[in-house]
């Protein structure tokens, strides 16, 4: 069960490796199921500001059992921009817990308080060690695919990573 400490939201059953743990402090390990690598599709700003480390919860409908390396994928570009370890998912949240979770940016706080949750059952998404592509890398979006995409021919042991945020895929031109 999740409770409730003073900065956020932690669950008693969390690895102490991954507790307190900032963004970028946790390295990203390449999967070895056999589905491959997934994106997620998020819309920007979101995106950005999960691959900045500014947003460490992505809010859903729903929860996942994926866990490990994500390719955050921005919404309509038809490229996947980085990625991010997704290490926990936490609800279903009211919005009492949203409200206040510095793991949100302040405009999406405000938001969720003007007009409550954006969903019947609303889930955060846990990201650590957001890194962004040196490039943007295009993918074939699958027919039906709205929040979760397969990414069989991506490598993550071969992509180039940015050595820093201002130096990703964000800042290029495309």
């Amino acid at each position: 069960m999740n409770t409730p400490i003073l900065f956020g939201w932690h669950d008693a059953n969390e690895p102490d490796s991954l507790r307190g743990v900032k963004p970028n402090t946790v390295g990203v390990e390449v999967p070895t199921e056999e589905v491959g690598v997934r994106g997620l599709m998020v819309r920007d700003p979101y995106a950005t500001q999960i691959l900045k480390g500014e947003k460490v919860w992505e809010i859903r409908g729903r929860p996942t059992q994926i866990r490990g390396p994500v390719v955050i994928v921005k919404s309509g570009s038809g490229r996947a921009f980085g990625i991010a370890n997704l290490v926990h998912v936490l609800g279903p949240l009211e919005v009492g817990d949203l409200e206040h979770a510095p793991e949100l940016p302040e405009a999406e706080r405000e938001e969720i308080a003007r007009h409550g949750l954006p969903y019947p059952k609303t889930y955060a998404y846990v990201f650590r060690n957001p890194k962004w592509f040196e490039c943007p890398i295009p993918y074939r979006h699958s027919n039906g695919a709205v929040t979760w995409v397969r990414l069989p021919d991506l490598d993550l042991g071969a992509v180039r990573y940015a050595a820093s945020p201002f130096e990703g895929s964000e800042f290029r031109l495309v």
